[in-house]
């Protein structure tokens, strides 16, 4: 068992604080009452916003719920990088059903989290094809988004969304690893966490440990063109040949 600890993804790990516990709760109500009451509407919003642009640019896109003391959605807007855009115009129509409803169980406060397109990531999620890059997705910008573009050869086939989930260089969040685990959760069929460990574990940086040193090599030098070394040769065989 003990070979196994280092591959579970981070929200996996026990004793948990009861702080988290109470995220992840938090989101995973949120996430139900989205999937019982907009979904739909969601992933129209997605398929409009995609056949308008003339190909798929995203199947998730980061939004922020306000919920209030009694439980009730009072607000849903869009990340900031697709404020302005078809984006924000058919998803703010799609959450709008959700807006006076009661997500049972969530805390008061706002939750940043990702509007999912749930058919389309589920495909994109199993087939060997990427999407282009997505606006945002790094911290650093366009430069660091050029210096992970670089290494991408190496990152495992499949989607990359958002791209920084399943690149071990980059550290996950804890309010990451908490929607994850709430996706992972409410959307058991996408099998999320899974592939976001399989992902980070195969694109984790190798370390070589001090402790773990390979025998000294002998000189790469031809050692059949040292004199000295053909002639002790030729005398060891000759005395055994005796």
């Amino acid at each position: 068992m003990a070979q196994n600890v280092f591959r579970r993804p981070i929200w996996w790990s026990e004793p948990a604080h009861p702080g988290i516990v109470q995220q992840l709760a938090d989101v995973v109500a949120l996430y139900t009452a989205i999937r019982e009451k907009v979904q739909p509407q969601i992933d129209k919003a997605f398929d409009e916003a995609s056949r308008q642009i003339g190909f798929v640019v995203a199947t998730t896109i980061p939004v922020s719920i306000t919920v209030d003391e009694k439980h009730r959605v009072t607000a849903v807007t869009v990340g900031d990088q697709h404020k302005g855009t078809l984006f924000e115009r058919e998803l703010t129509k799609a959450f709008t059903p959700l807006i006076g409803q009661t997500a049972a169980g969530a805390s008061a406060g706002t939750y940043s989290i990702y509007a999912l397109w749930q058919n389309a990531l589920a495909l994109v999620l199993q087939h060997h094809w990427l999407e282009p890059a997505h606006p945002g997705i790094t911290a650093g910008g366009l430069e660091e988004t050029q210096a992970l573009r670089s290494r991408r050869a190496a990152w495992p086939p499949g989607v990359h969304e958002p791209a920084h989930f399943l690149n071990a260089e980059i550290a996950l969040a804890p309010e990451d690893t908490v929607v994850i685990a709430a996706i992972d959760k409410v959307y058991p069929e996408l099998r999320l966490a899974e592939r976001i460990s399989i992902a980070r574990t195969a694109t984790r940086p190798a370390a070589v440990s001090a402790h773990v040193m390979e025998p000294v090599h002998f000189k790469t030098t031809n050692l059949l063109e040292n004199e000295d070394f053909v002639a002790a040769l030729r005398d060891l065989v000759q005395k055994f040949s005796n």
